[in-house]
């Protein structure tokens, strides 16, 4: 695969080449600097190690640079594509670094391309690692921070975007290991001692707080070792990559999981108990048809009652799968409801299907509006209301209903309370649940509070019931003040 390396590629081109004119919108970005740079640099196929691209300083130098490319070669076949390769030849210092990869592609710069005198001190005591750095107008474009620290990890030169992570200017040499919060620190310190020991290349996770917005970065970090004939070169630069986004991504994804297994478990449990609902009433139905057909007249009008109960159940639960699909497809539509007439009107028409007339107190003034949907409300007060009726406690001497609301800055709170049989501890966890039904006296389909917070999520709101058994239960249904469409 090396072999398309070649230099003789180079020496032959007389004009700037480039295989892929449409390159990844990674390396887009850096087009202007890439083209203009006075540093020779090439664009690499880690896979293939097949140059795609080369800027016009490349081009310019690439006679000199045909036997630097003869030893990034062999470098490459020896060690690979992840790691800095630093050498000097024929006169000339020359830096290969790796500064940044996407998807299986690589940029290479030459960072310093000059005469090398050994004999002269000013340039035997420069840091080139540095100088390089500091001329390089990249490093300050790319969408990794960099930093290069020494030995001690204390920091001597890093880019603008390592000031944009942690939200803030760093004073001369601070320690950037001390910077960073890593979860295991043992295995990092381990990883750290092997790079010290003459591995290249480390990998690892961290955290670091962004100081002017005040919330933590989560960063995928690189360390390459930097080794030169000049100890002053010596050190370490760190590659950041803010990984935030991709992590609230990922627990986005496994939030929407769960919820859609939850979704999922309530159909399988929706679609058993739609056939059951209706299967026990049909079939009741056409047992009761086939005893009409044998039976006198007087046995008929007897059998009247079953067929109007079953007709009841089964009108009742069409209605409640109705209000499901309602519920879902339906635009919320807001108004001012008056809510104590609705309240009356409610409590009618519940009890001339019972026939109670429980004593009814109303804690609302008359003038008491919410903005809401009172389609929405409406079914939600009935559902309520039913279950007081249905179960009352036959024992007591009056059945009582109570029916308050207050309100706070953020929301009204209607309490619907009635002194019939109420809940026992053991039901309570369930009461919310699709078809679940809490006694045997229940005659319903199990629809009712599960259908009603629902439809309270939709406009915005939440419900909770408070209940002692054999003594009382509240429903306490919260709306939003400000509710908006």
């Amino acid at each position: 695969m090396i072999e398309h390396l070649d230099h003789k590629l180079i020496k032959n081109l007389n004009v700037p080449f480039s295989v892929n004119q449409d390159m990844d919108k990674s390396f887009i970005a850096f087009a202007d600097v890439f083209e203009n740079c006075n540093d020779p640099m090439f664009i690499i196929d880690l896979d293939s190690c097949k140059i795609l691209k080369i800027n016009d300083e490349f081009l310019k130098n690439k006679e000199v640079l045909s036997d630097a490319l003869d030893y990034f070669k062999n470098k490459v076949e020896e060690f690979g594509l992840n790691q800095t390769i630093n050498f000097q030849a024929d006169g000339f210092k020359i830096y290969f670094n790796k500064l940044y990869n996407s998807d299986g592609k690589a940029l290479v710069q030459i960072l310093n391309l000059e005469k090398f005198n050994l004999e002269n001190k000013a340039t035997k005591s420069e840091n080139h690692f540095l100088a390089s750095l500091n001329k390089n107008k990249l490093l300050n474009k790319i969408p990794s921070g960099i930093i290069f620290t020494n030995d001690d990890f204390e920091s001597i030169w890093y880019n603008e975007r390592i000031k944009q992570l942690f939200g803030r200017e760093f004073e001369n040499r601070f320690k950037f290991i001390d910077a960073i919060y890593i979860k295991d620190i043992s295995a990092f310190w381990n990883k750290i001692n092997k790079l010290k020991s003459g591995l290249r290349e480390i990998s690892f996770s961290c955290v670091i707080r962004n100081f002017s917005k005040s919330k933590e970065i989560f960063i995928d970090a690189t360390v390459v070792k930097v080794d030169s004939i000049e100890k002053s070169d010596n050190g370490y630069v760190f590659i950041l990559k803010d990984v935030t986004e991709n992590i609230h991504f990922s627990e986005e994804i496994t939030k929407q999981n769960l919820a859609l297994n939850q979704i999922n478990h309530e159909l399988d449990k929706f679609l058993y108990s739609v056939s059951h609902n209706i299967r026990g009433p049909v079939a009741s139905l056409e047992g009761l048809l086939k005893v009409i057909e044998i039976s006198d007249v007087q046995t008929v009008n007897e059998l009247k009652h079953h067929l109007r109960l079953n007709l009841r159940l089964l009108n009742g639960f069409v209605n409640d799968i109705s209000n499901v699909a309602t519920n879902i497809h339906t635009h919320v539509n807001l108004k001012e409801v008056n809510l104590r007439d609705l309240v009356e009107q409610l409590i009618l028409f519940v009890n001339n299907i019972y026939n109670l007339k429980p004593k009814v107190t109303l804690n609302i003034p008359n003038d008491y509006s919410i903005r809401t949907d009172d389609d929405r409300l409406e079914i939600i007060i009935k559902y309520i209301l039913k279950n007081s009726f249905q179960y009352r406690d036959t024992g007591k001497d009056a059945f009582k209903i109570e029916v308050s609301v207050t309100q706070n800055e953020d929301f009204h709170l209607i309490e619907i309370t009635d002194n019939g049989i109420g809940i026992p501890e053991k039901v309570k966890p369930h009461i919310f649940d699709m078809f679940y039904r809490g006694t045997e006296l229940s005659n319903g389909n199990g629809m009712g509070l599960y259908n009603s917070r629902e439809i309270l999520k939709k406009i915005g709101g939440t419900m909770n019931v408070e209940s002692k058994d054999r003594e009382w239960t509240t429903t306490k249904i919260y709306l939003p003040i400000n509710n908006k469409e």
